[in-house]
Parts: structure tokens; C-alpha cells; sequence
């Protein structure tokens, strides 16, 4: 971040609690959302929030102010080698197969939890995880 000239900054919100988690596992659902982060982010800011929610969960937000997803690529980032559209392909910012997200989900799945993303075209994207307390 700090070689790109961009924010990162982090916080967890008062009474997010324990969890049982496998660290190793959440490390890297987090390096994965964060590196996409900052690859699709050329200026502004990245931004992880921890919080509790409603449903007796924790979850983990990571937004950025980057290029953000086109709206026909969006059902499918989650997919298996899923590069998208060609301003996100290898030759631009990424040098990733199109595993990460697909193996945070999986990670985030195993952990009984969820992941969801939402995107608006040139203003940014928001993945979202949420594990079970």
C-alpha cells in the first residue's frame, strides 16, 4: 500500500468477541482479499473491518475505492479460475490464476461461514465474510 501511495487501515468494533477459527486458514482468506485489494485499488484507500453482526456472527469487511467489477462479472469472481473482464487480466495489475477468491470462499465455507461481494464499476469493491460465534 504504502508503495503505491494508497491507505490502508484496519478496526475492529467494540464487542466482536472470540472465535474459534484455524488462523493459518483466516490469514489467508485475508492476505487473498487483501492483495486483490490493493492490485485493483490505483489510488484512495483499503480498508478491513471487523464486526459483529445481528445473526451471531463475526465478520470481516475489506473495501476499497478501486476500479471495482463489472456487473456481469460479479456472479462469477468466486469461481475457479475466473479472471473476468480484460482490465483485470494478467496483463494489466494481476499476476494471480483467478484462485484467490475462489479459495476464500472455499476456506471461508469450511468454517461454516459465508462470503459475499458487491461491486460498483470505478468506484470500487466490498467482500464481505462472515464466521458463525
Amino acid at each position: 500500500a504504502k508503495n503505491k501511495g494508497l491507505k490502508l487501515s484496519g478496526q475492529a468494533e467494540p464487542g466482536v468477541g472470540v472465535i474459534s477459527i484455524s488462523p493459518q486458514h483466516v490469514q489467508r482468506i485475508l492476505n487473498n482479499l487483501v492483495s486483490n485489494a490493493l492490485s485493483h485499488t490505483l489510488q484512495g484507500e483499503v480498508n478491513v473491518r471487523a464486526f459483529r453482526d445481528n445473526r451471531q456472527h463475526v465478520c470481516v469487511e475489506v473495501r476499497d475505492t478501486g476500479e471495482g467489477i463489472a456487473p456481469a462479472d460479479v456472479p462469477f469472481v468466486f469461481d475457479r479460475f475466473y479472471r473476468g473482464e480484460r482490465a483485470r487480466t494478467r496483463s494489466r495489475n494481476s499476476t494471480g490464476m483467478g484462485l484467490g477468491l475462489a479459495i476464500a470462499k472455499a476456506l471461508v465455507e469450511a468454517h461454516g461461514g459465508r462470503i459475499d461481494l458487491r461491486s460498483e464499476q470505478g468506484h470500487g469493491t466490498t467482500v464481505i465474510f462472515a464466521l458463525p460465534v
